[in-house]
This record gives structure tokens, sequence and C-alpha cells, in this order.
């Protein structure tokens, strides 16, 4: 029995589990609250049965660290609260208690108190709490009257109607059979009356008696009994300082009280005796006014001139009403020192250490710790023996605290005041000292001696259980080994000096950890009326030392958040505790009102972070309430869907810091929001959270966006800053910002105000709060004093003195600092967003979409869906009357009708679902490419279901559709080959005509494959035609195929036709096999050797080409080309300008390597994959002497893409995207036949920018090669056709062609023609349509004429209306 331990905090911790309570935070009650309220003073029935009541106490927030070192009594345990009190020494038993207060007072006591009872007696229900309840608390859902067993229902409104109502109180108390009366801080608590209108009643007041009160409880009195005491003081109205004005003397009466005429000698009844006061006392450090029934801040205003203190003088007494006001003397560069003091009826005063109150704003603590490490042990020694004397020599009963200023540089103190009661800040005492100070109140009033309370014995180290007297005044306790710093939560704003603030708090989220606790005045869903205090709030952090706690209490505070209609300040009480001053301990009680009238401290976030916030919350907003209007037609019965479009795409205005924000934004899915605003582009990914929080991510971070809309504007919370954005008023209104009621207008109406000058005084939160002018003018008043005003009415209006200097309001057009972002989007949910009825780009969905997958059959699967999913939202209104359908859906969806705005959503993004299936249908065209197999069946069934749509709109869906189904009844590889083996073994075929056909384009590299027929006729015929195929935009006059020495091989020459016949230069050629890659190297010379015997006569150099098929096995570019650069000698005496070698690989399309002359014979790249004229009919060669490229994938066999950049350029040279490609399919000069190749071009596009090697803002060239020969047309007559086709076709895909950054557009056709001897040549028509030169895609057309050595263009002749063309040297 004895030992010190830390049972009562396990037991209370063992409480909390036991009942379920998952934090310390305040829990929601379930229970409804039913009153039996008759009339004023009948009992509200309890919130619980008696088994509930221990569920209710330990689902609040009170941390079992509210006690850190308590003394247990493992082997004692009184069965009863008589048998406790009979064994401690005490004369009153005290079962059941009215709590006289509300709010923060209220929820402590009866937490702290009912936690007592449970460690003391095993039973938390051993006292009983009565609570009193005003209607304004009720509604806020006051946490306190939760905590109670019941409540009594009181008149609302200010508290001289119910909690500082002394009648109201006795009634109660009387009525409720009580036992005593807890006061706790502010309201009645320091009123005489009370104390002896219960001593009357038999009813113990817990607190000191009502003579005493009266002479502590008063300010003034405090002061003079200080002066008698000979406790050091500062001059004040009842001691200027002077030689002949000595310290009042209390000469305490009969009554024990301060005579009324040397009490009214510290008084100043009127500004006039306050003005001679304060000129007695000097302006030179500053006058402090104050009321001395204040407290809290309340009561006290700070003045340095005398047109200050007369306004002052007016606000104190309205503060205050009937106060005595006295004047004293402020004392600079001091800190606010307290003891906490406990006296009881036997004549003892115990000291329980102390506090730092120093972190003030308007008088009233911010923070608050202990102990006051500021201050010597010696000399805060001196200070407890001062407050103890002070209290015990009038008999002062009941918990109270001695305020002191202290000067830490001369370590001098003066006495401030005494407050007869318990002070909001006495946890930090609990925390440093482990007395639970609310239950140590009751047991004086029990009237149990300080020396048997158990946890002041184990501070004295003495035995918890024993009963042997201590001498407080000689004997000191244990020293301190814990430092707590306490933080006050309130409704208030500091961007506005601490003003404070009224409303509903949705939620409060903050976690206990073992070494930070809290406790709050209000649960979920409660609130902070005008009339409470507006403390809702208090956390405590403690650790071994100072700075370990406030860094406890930093974590704290960055993880609390407070949601709901008032302002707070956790933000900024983090910013106070990081400054220096305050780590290092250099602060005085001007700090706080320094750094706020320098507003030195703010909590910065970037202006643009805070509009992007902003215009993120209103935008999620606007989609939340156009859905529920929507919704709410429907239910109506209206069948309108106007209003739908807007909920995707929509405009929203931000105002910040004198500019609005104009945003336009698109949602693109169901979370994701386009914000537009200039030049700015921004993706958004926006989440709500289950407390209603959004999570944003953009410019590359994830944002907390919190947000509410006030009368004044909106106020966003973003990452836990608290930012007010106001409302753009004019500025001719004054309005208020506080709801609370008008004291007083400050001017006469029609006088003259100036901007910064106050112009009223308002009443909030039991504040007297002047509002000041945003502009100057001659006022005229809005309504009358004693007006009830809240947040945003109209006070007053102003002719403004000079309109044109009012500030004006820019409108943003510059570029925000904040990275532009796009939010990764997976293809296939880019499908299922668009055919949704989301805005996106549909031509690049689909070709990323499309190249997502992985083979045939996951593309058949994201095909299929997406064409069912069409067809199931178009069906719905194929041939309907739109509003019958719309009708019928809500119908069926009445508890749905999210669903009807979906579908109809889907549908009236139409064209863009459109043009996605259409993008998708016109990637089918290269399926068998893609994926090496034929269109499965599930695509051709899907495509045939949109062939059922009757609609016109679906006409341009429905005809490709049908063409994709036509062509896709492509046969096996089997079937093909047979039929080209049908038709090179038919002797009617002709192999020159066959060559050219448009119908071999999908079978020139099957052609490769009969290479190896067993019949060697047709090996042949095939090689005849694969060679003819590939050099058909050459002259052939001899080609022989023949075997030598057992490999098939063909020897011919070849000469361009698009030169003269007199100039052409005859060229060889050389094809051979060699049927395994493993002797590839040592077959190779004997091919060469075959070469050189058919080349005739003299060779020029770099004229003539080698083509080699390896036959079977596989090997590597780098294999090949070692073994050709070993044969490089007689290469160049063979004049071999560039080495194909094709690998064949069964029924895949062969690998080509090409190794040019001009490379040393090294593999290039670049042509890899190209058959051997592919190179030039792509003119690459021009290409690559101009730009660094590198290749890219296509998915066309006959296209290339290529990025690039300038080879000329010095620095920064911009990115070039290259398509090119040939078309064996006639018409590229017609409108039809350009359009289908221009988007089979764009097509190809949209895959490269999906690209990670292509940047955005890369400009994009198309170049095509037509190699069938025009017949019938002159160059002049294409040139103007195609004039037209441009026009056409920039109508039609402006949009796609200016997306996708088309610059330049090149068309090559080949026209038939005769040269000056008549004889046959092709001539080179080059068509462009460019934006080099500025305007748009701007046509011109040009005749070429290639160098017939190597076919480059040596000359362009511009093709004109004049007919005399202008010729150009390349």
């Amino acid at each position: 029995m004895g030992q010190v331990t830390r049972g009562y905090a396990a037991a209370a911790t063992a409480l909390l589990l036991l009942s379920g309570a998952s934090s310390f935070a305040p829990q929601k009650l379930n229970a409804p609250v039913k009153s039996t309220t008759s009339g004023f003073g009948a009992l509200t029935s309890g919130f619980f049965h008696k088994n509930e009541v221990a569920k209710s106490f330990t689902s609040t927030s009170l941390s079992a660290a509210t006690l850190e070192e308590v003394s247990s009594s493992s082997s004692f345990t009184a069965p009863t609260v008589e048998d406790y009190v009979k064994a401690k020494g005490g004369d009153r038993v005290i079962r059941k208690v009215l709590i006289a207060n509300n709010g923060m007072a209220a929820t402590k006591s009866i937490m702290s108190m009912r936690q007592w009872a449970y460690m003391t007696f095993g039973d938390e229900n051993a006292i009983q709490f009565v609570a009193m309840a005003t209607p304004e608390d009720l509604k806020a859902n006051a946490e306190f009257i939760r905590l109670a067993d019941s409540f009594v229902e009181v008149p609302g409104g200010k508290n001289l109607n119910n909690y500082a109502n002394v009648d109201v109180i006795s009634k109660i108390a009387k009525e409720q059979g009580v036992d005593a009366v807890w006061p706790g801080w502010g309201h009645a608590s320091e009123n005489p009356k009370l104390p002896n209108t219960l001593n009357s009643m038999g009813i113990k007041f817990i607190g000191p008696t009502g003579p005493v009160m009266s002479v502590l409880g008063d300010k003034i009195a405090a002061n003079i009994l200080a002066q008698t005491a000979k406790v050091p003081s500062i001059p004040w109205s009842g001691s200027f300082g002077g030689p002949d004005d000595g310290p009042l003397q209390a000469n305490l009466n009969a009554e024990g009280t301060i005579p009324d005429e040397i009490f009214e000698k510290g008084t100043t009844r009127t500004v006039e005796e306050a003005v001679e006061a304060a000129r007695r006392i000097g302006y030179e450090n500053g006058i402090m006014i104050k009321a001395s029934e204040g407290g809290g801040g309340k009561g006290i205003r700070f003045v340095d001139n005398e047109d200050d203190l007369r306004n002052a003088y007016v606000q104190v007494t309205n503060e205050v009403v009937g106060s005595p006001i006295f004047i004293m003397q402020l004392c600079k560069n001091a800190r606010h020192i307290e003891v906490q003091i406990v006296g009881d009826q036997h004549g003892n005063a115990v000291a329980l250490n102390g506090r730092d109150c120093s972190t003030q704003r308007r008088f009233q603590k911010i923070f608050e710790e202990g102990p006051p490490t500021i201050v010597p042990k010696e000399t805060f020694h001196e200070m407890e023996l001062a407050a103890q004397r002070l209290t015990q020599n009038i008999g002062y009963q009941g918990a109270g605290t001695v305020e002191y200023l202290y000067n830490a540089d001369t370590n001098e103190y003066y006495f401030l005041e005494l407050n007869p009661r318990l002070q909001v800040e006495h946890p930090v005492t609990e925390g440093i000292t482990g007395t639970n100070l609310p239950s140590t109140q009751l047991q004086v009033a029990m009237g149990i001696p300080l020396y048997n309370i158990p946890a002041i014995r184990a501070l004295y180290g003495k035995d918890p259980e024993g009963t042997d007297p201590i001498d407080f005044l000689e004997e000191r306790y244990l020293d301190i080994n814990t430092h707590v710093i306490a933080a006050r939560i309130t409704a208030e704003n500091p961007d506005e000096g601490f003003k404070p603030t009224s409303g509903s708090i949705e939620r409060i989220k903050f976690q206990s950890t073992p070494n930070v606790w809290g406790y709050f005045s209000v649960g979920a869903n409660g609130g902070i009326h005008e009339f409470a205090d507006s403390q809702f709030g208090h956390l405590f952090a403690k650790g071994p030392d100072r700075e370990s706690a406030r860094k406890s209490l930093v974590l704290a505070l960055k993880e609390m958040e407070v949601r709901g209609d008032i302002r707070n300040s956790v933000e900024y009480l983090v910013k106070l505790l990081e400054l220096d001053d305050f780590k290092s301990n250099n602060i005085d009680t001007s700090w706080l009102d320094g750094i706020l009238k320098e507003k030195s401290v703010t909590v910065d976030v970037a202006n643009d972070d805070v509009v992007v916030g902003a215009a993120v919350f209103k935008a999620f907003q606007h989609v939340k309430s156009v859905t529920e209007e929507v919704m709410e037609s429907f239910r109506k019965g209206q069948v309108s869907t106007s209003d739908i479009p807007g909920i995707n795409s929509f405009d929203v205005e931000v105002a910040y810091m004198d500019m609005k924000y104009p945003f336009h934004v698109e949602r693109v899915a169901g979370d994701v929001f386009t914000f537009s605003i200039g030049s700015n582009k921004l993706e958004v990914e926006v989440t709500q959270t289950a407390e209603g929080a959004l999570l944003a991510k953009y410019g590359g971070e994830s944002h907390r966006i919190l947000g509410m809309d006030e009368p004044l504007g909106l106020r966003l919370s973003l990452d836990g800053n608290t930012i007010l954005m106001p409302t753009i008023f004019d500025p001719s209104e004054l309005v208020s910002d506080v709801t609370g009621k008008v004291v007083r207008y400050l001017q006469d109406n029609g006088a003259t105000v100036e901007a910064g000058k106050p112009y009223i005084e308002v009443e909030a939160m039991k504040m007297i709060i002047p509002i000041k002018a945003t502009e100057s003018g001659k006022i005229t008043h809005n309504l009358s004093p004693g007006s009830v005003i809240t947040a945003g009415d109209l006070l007053a209006t102003l002719e403004l003195k000079d309109p044109s200097k009012v500030k004006k309001i820019g409108t943003f057009d510059g570029v925000l600092d904040i990275s532009e972002s796009t939010v990764e989007m997976s293809p296939p949910a880019a499908v299922s967003n668009i055919l949704a009825g989301y805005k996106l780009d549909s031509e690049s969905v689909a070709a990323a979409a499309l190249d997502s997958v992985a083979d045939a059959a996951e593309a058949a699967d994201l095909v299929v869906g997406a064409i069912n999913e069409f067809y199931r939202v178009e069906s719905q209104f194929d041939g309907q009357i739109a509003d019958d359908v719309v009708r019928s859906m809500t119908k069926a969806n009445g508890e749905t009708l999210d669903v009807v705005i979906a579908e109809n959503q889907a549908h009236q993004s139409l064209k863009t679902r459109s043009q996605l299936i259409l993008a998708m249908i016109r990637q089918l065209a290269n399926f068998q490419d893609r994926f090496g197999a034929a269109l499965p069946d599930s695509v051709i069934e899907a495509l045939d279901t949109l062939s059922s749509l009757k609609g016109k709109e679906y006409g341009e869906i429905i005809l490709a559709a049908e063409e994709t189904v036509r062509a896709s009844k492509v046969p096996s590889f089997e079937v093909r080959r047979a039929d080209l083996r049908s038709k090179l073994t038919d002797s009617e075929t002709d192999l020159v005509q066959l060559s050219k056909s448009s119908t071999l384009s999908a079978g020139v590299d099957l052609l490769t494959n009969l290479f190896d027929d067993e019949d060697e006729n047709v090996q042949a015929t095939a090689l005849e035609t694969y060679m003819r195929r590939v050099y058909r935009t050459y002259e052939v006059p001899q080609l022989n195929v023949e075997k030598i020495d057992g490999r098939l091989s063909c020897s011919f020459s070849f000469e361009f036709s698009d030169v003269p016949s007199a100039d052409r230069v005859t060229r060889n050629g050389f094809f051979s096999t060699i049927q395994s890659s493993s002797d590839f190297a040592k077959e190779l010379p004997a091919v060469l050797s075959a070469f050189a015997s058919k080349v005739p006569g003299e060779i020029p150099a770099e004229t003539n080409v080698l083509a080699v098929r390896i036959a079977q096995g596989e090997t590597t570019p780098e294999e090949l080309e070692s073994a050709i650069i070993a044969n490089k000698v007689k290469l160049n005496m063979l004049g071999v300008r560039t080495v194909t070698v094709l690998q064949t690989r069964g029924q895949k399309d062969p690998d080509y390597f090409s190794f040019p002359s001009c490379d040393g014979f090294k593999e290039d790249p670049l042509r890899r994959g190209m058959r051997p004229t592919f190179h030039h009919l792509l003119e690459l060669g021009r290409l690559t002497d101009n730009y660094s490229l590198e290749r890219i994938k296509a998915v066309g066999r006959n296209v290339q893409i290529y990025v690039g950049s300038d080879k000329n350029a010095r620095r920064n040279a911009a990115q070039v995207v290259f398509v090119r490609g040939i078309t064996h399919t006639p018409g590229l000069t017609t409108i039809s036949g350009a359009r289908r190749t221009l988007l089979a071009g764009l097509d190809e596009l949209e895959r490269a920018q999906s690209n990670s090697k292509v940047t955005p803002q890369s400009s994009s060239r198309i170049y095509l090669h037509s190699l069938p020969e025009v017949e019938g047309s002159s160059p002049e007559e294409i040139a103007k056709e195609f004039d037209n086709v441009i026009d056409a076709l920039k109508s039609k895909l402006a949009k796609r062609l200016l997306k996708l950054n088309v610059d330049e557009i090149e068309a090559k056709v080949r026209v038939k023609s005769t040269d000056a001897n008549g004889n046959p040549m092709v001539v080179p028509v080059r068509l462009v349509a460019s934006s080099m030169n500025g305007e748009w895609l701007k046509t011109s057309a040009y005749i070429e004429r290639p160098d017939p050595v190597t076919g480059v263009t040596r000359e362009f002749c511009v093709i004109g209306e004049g007919g005399n063309a202008v010729c150009m040297l390349d």
C-alpha cells in the first residue's frame, strides 16, 4: 500500500478498452435526446441507462496521460463515498453535483471527476452529474450534455440568462437535490453571490467562501490585499507609485471584506477618472484598462494615448457590464507566470508548481506550459510561498491561481491578480504533478485535508494512504521531471488577429498518442454558437524537457483537422511553435501581439496552388450540385436532359488576391478534370475520401482539399492550411465578418470614415470587436445598436470619397507556376471513358488502345467490348423519341437516377463515341499484319450488330463496319499461297502485269515462300514476279532467273523510268539464295563470283545492287555484317551500292537487313525490315542528310515512322515526326482516296504520339509515294485537283491535323508520259501542302528531274498557271 505507480493511468486505459472506444476523439451520441421539459427548471432525462454511463465516459477524449504519477490503492478500496470521506478525515459526503458551466469547463470537470470516481470506488457512477443546457448548446450537440447523467434546459442567449445567473443556478440546484455546485471558470465562478446563496440553502459551493471570493475574486480587491501582504505590485489606480500615494491597506471589516471607501480608491468609475489615473501613472510604458470582474482576455485593453483610452474604456464597460474598472501600468518585457494553489477548510494551502502563460494575444492565452523554466528554481519557490501565504492568511478554500508578472532580465516579479477558481489550463499542472485537480476540488469540498488527498501526498513523496500532516510552507514536493505544453484550440481567425467565429463543426480529427492528449467541448456534428466561448479544445504535450514536448505538440497539431463553418487556429499555432524565439523561450506577453501587428507569421501557400485548389473544389461541387439538380428534375417527372452536358463541361471562376481566374473545365473521366486557363492546361485526378476531403493530384503532387462556401467567400483548406478567399464585394458596402450583435456605431450617420479605421463595434463570443472600414467615405448606418448580425450582413454603406482610387480587380492572363500535368489513364480505361460520354481524343485513344494489347485475342476483346457498349446505349435511343426514352429510364431506375444520367450523357456524346468506333474499325485493316491472325469471328459478329442500327446518324459507322467485314474475308495462309501459286503456273498469266497489280500488295512477301516450291518453274516465276514487283518503279530491260551451282538466282538490269531514255544509266542487280545461315560467310564469295560473271563491260562505282536470301536458319545482323565486310574489296569491284539480305521465316514475313557501301557495308538500322528499293522510294537519303533520325515502330507494312531533329540547328533543335509510306493503290489525287490514305497516316501519327520519345511540341510531316502510274491527266491537272483535295481534307480533318501538329503533307505521284523522242517515261510530280511559309497547309506542285544514276531529284520545276515552269536546283 502506498506505492507510487501508474495504476491510475493503466486502469483508465483498461476502462477505455473495455468500453470499446476506438480512439480518444469525441464520439457521436447515438441515443436520441429526449426532453421532458414543460417549463424552465424541469429535469431532462439522462442520456444513458446505468450500464451505459461507463461507455459514455470512456468514449471521450480524456487520455490516461492526464495523470502521470498517481497514488494507487491496491490494498485499500473504499466501497462507498461515505467510507472514503470518513477515512480521509472529511465531513461532507457529495454524491450529486450540478455543473454550473458549459463548454470546455463542463466537459473536463465531468471527465476528471468521473475518472477519479472509477479509480477510487470502482464505480464511475459514484458521483452523479447534472448539467445545464441552453437551446444553443443542445443545437450545437455540446459534448458536456452527452457526458452528464441528466440535464436541465435553461434559457438561451447571454450568460446572464443561464450560466452566470445565480438565481437560475440556485433554483436548479435546489430542485435537483444536488449536494454541491461546481462553477468552473468564467460565468458565475467569481460571483460571491453564488457561494453565499448556496451556503444559505445548505448546498456546497466547490470553491472559496463568498467573503473570500469577494476579496480575491475581484481584481481591485486582490491588488489591495496583495499590497497589504507586501507582495510586490506595479503602479495602478490604487497606488500610482509616487511618494505620497502609498499602497492601499485592506483593513478587512467584520465580514472579511475590504471596506467600500478603500475599494473605491482603486476604482475609476468614469472615463475622466481613468484619464486622470493614466496621467498620474504615465503612458511611457503603456496603460492597461481592466475590468475587475473580467478574465480570459475579456474586459482588458492596452492603450498608449488618451484618445485610445477614452474609446477603449467604453469597450471594456460594454464587454463586462457592471464591473468596476481600474487602470494599471503595462509591465514591459514581462512573463506571465502562475502559481497553482489549493486551500482547504483546515487552514492548509499547497502550491502545485505553476505555469508560464506568456504566449498571449489580446491578453488571452494561446500556449501554456509548465513548469515555468524561465524562472530560477529558488525565485519560483519564493513566488509559491508568497502565493501560499496570501491565500492561507484569509482562509482560502479550493483551487485558485496567483498570477505574477516576471521580468527575466532583472529576476523581479510583481503581483498581477488572483483567480479564485480553476483555470482552463489546469491540465498542465495535472500533467507535471499527477494531481487530478477537479477531483481535488471535490475532495476539498468534502472537508478532506489536503495532506490526506492521495495524489498530493504522492507529489510530496509520502505514503498516498497515510494521514500524517504535511507542512506545505516548509516541506517541498518532489522534483518535477516532466514538461507539458498546452495549446488552446479556438474558433478564431488568426489571419484577422484571432477574431472569433461561430458555426457548425462537422468533424474533429485528433488522435491521442502516448505524449499528446486532448479534449474537446463539442462532438461530431456539433458547433460553436455566438454566446459560447471561442475555445472548444485543448491539447497537452509532455516530454522529459521543453523541446521534446514542443516537438510532440507540433506533430499532433500537424495531424489535427477541424472541419466545419468555423475558422480555427491550428495551422497558425504550428508556425508559432516553430519560431526560433519560442524554441529558445525568448518571449514575453507582448511577443505574439507584436507578431500579429507586423503580420510576420503567416501560413504561406503559393497563390497558384491556392487558385488551382479552389478551382478543383468548385469544379467538384459543381458536378455534385448539377447532378443532384438533374436527378431532382427526374424525380418530379420532368424529362429534359439539356443540363446533363453541363455536368462535364463548364466554367468556374476563382477570385484571389485582386485577380479573377476564369477556368474552363472538362471532365474526361468520373474522377479526372481538365482545367484550362489561357495557355495553361492541367489534368487533375480527384478522389473524395470517406470523410469528404478531396485528394487531388496535379503538378506532380498530391493535395488534400476541403472547402466551405461562406457568406464572405470560400474558406479553403489546402494541405492543412486554411485560406479565406473573399467574395468580390461592392467597395461601397461594409459587411460583417462575424456573427453577433451591433453594440454601437463609432461615427454619426453621414460622418466621414477613413479606410483602416474602426467604424462600428460588435459583440461576438462575449468579446467587443471593432470592425474597420475598407474604404474612405461618408457612412450611412444600415442597422441599429442591438441588432443581431451574421457574417456577410450589410452593416453600412459608403459614399466613396474617391471612387477612382478603389482597387481594381484584374483578370489573369499569365502562366500558372504549376507544371502542366497529365493523369495516367490506361488505354482500355480511356476507351471506357469515351463510351461513357467523357471528352477525350478518340483517334489517339483508339490507336493507343490497340497498341496496348498483347495478342489477337486481347485485341478482339477490346474491340468487341467497345462496339457492344456503343450498341447497347444507342439501341435504346435508335428510332425512339428522346422524351419517351428518358421517361422509361426514370421509371425503371427510380432509386438509381444516376444511371439515367449516365445513359443520356453517353448518348449525348454520340459524335465523340462514333469517332472512337470509326477509328477502331480503321485499326482493324492492319489486324493481320499486327497480330498475325485473321479478324476473329467475334469481331465480325460485333460489326454485324452495328448494321442493325437504323438512324442516319449511324450511317458512316455502318458503312465502315460493312466494308471491314467484307475485307476481313481474307483466306488462310495456305489458301492464299495456293491461289498465288495457281496464278504463277497459269500459262496465261502476264508476270509483268501481275507484279504491278494492286491485289498483290498483301502477297509481295508471300512470293518469297514459293522460292522453295517443289516445282522449279514455280520457283522461277515467283522470283521473277518478286523482283519485278520490288523494282516496279524502274524500267527492267533484262531479267533472267536460273540455277547457278544449285542456287536459285536472278540477274537483271534496271534503269530509272522517270529519266528520258537517252539519259538513262543501266544498272545491274543480282539475287541469289544461300540455303543455310550457317553457310552464309562461306558461300558469299561464290555468289559474288556468279554476280561478276553476269555484269557486262565496265562497272561504274556504286551503281549495282546485290540481294541474298537465306532460306533456313537464323543469324544476327552483326554476323552478316562481318561476312559482308570481309568481301568488301570484291563488292567495290562489282560497283555494289547496297547489299540486302532477306531471311525467310516460314509463314511470317521475311526479315530484311541492308548494308550500304556509303557506310562501309555496315548494317543500317534505319532500313531494317525494308525491301531493297524501299529506302529510295521513301527518300530516306535526303532525310538522313538533314536530320538525325531515330526510327519508331509503325503498324503498316508499307509505312515507316522517324523522330528527327535538324542536324544544322545550333541548339535546341525542334523535334519533327516523319511518317513516310508507299501505296500500290491508285486514286491518291481523289478526295476519297486521299482521305483514306491520309487517315491511315494520321492513325500512325496518333500511335507515334504515345511513344515516350515523341514530345507534345513536335511537328509532324507526312510523305506518301503512290507507285501506280497515272494515265490521262497532265501534271497541271493533277496539281489543280490536289489543291481541291487539300481544301476538302482541311475542312474535314482540320481539328485532327492541328492536334497532331501536321505542318506538311507531301505526295509523290507518277504520271505516264513520253520523252522528247517519243519514248515512254514517267514524270514524277511532287504535291506539297506546307505551313512553312506562314499560311496553313498552302499547296504547291512541282515536276521533278532526277539524277539518272542515283535517282535523287536534282531540279524542282514549279507547276504554274502561266505555263512557264520555274525550276530550282535542289
